[in-house]
């Protein structure tokens, strides 16, 4: 698969998928398990994009897919970092 085609399926799960990723992190009936598993599937998107980056950068000539790598990557890594900031942490402390 070529890398434009990497990028642009990429690209299309994002943009289909972030506001409905939004929209259930934002919600309190939304459990914590369910959030979790939604951070772990972008946490496994945003490597995907990483080495997708990685791989165009070592090919000289691709910088206007290498922009749109950089731009992907960095509205993954947001969205990834929003869902966190939804995932409640439970701390224990010492009796």
């Amino acid at each position: 698969m070529t890398h434009a085609i990497r990028l642009a399926k990429l690209q299309k799960i994002h943009s289909e998928k972030a506001p409905e990723i939004i929209r259930l992190t934002s919600d309190a009936n939304t459990s914590n398990r369910h959030k979790q598993l939604i951070y772990g599937c972008l946490n496994n998107l945003c490597r995907i994009s990483a080495r997708l980056f990685g791989d165009l950068s070592s090919v000289p000539g691709n910088y206007d897919l290498l922009e749109e790598a950089a731009e992907l990557d960095k509205a993954l890594l947001q969205l990834r970092s929003l869902v966190g900031s939804q995932i409640t942490v439970r701390l224990q402390q010492a009796a």
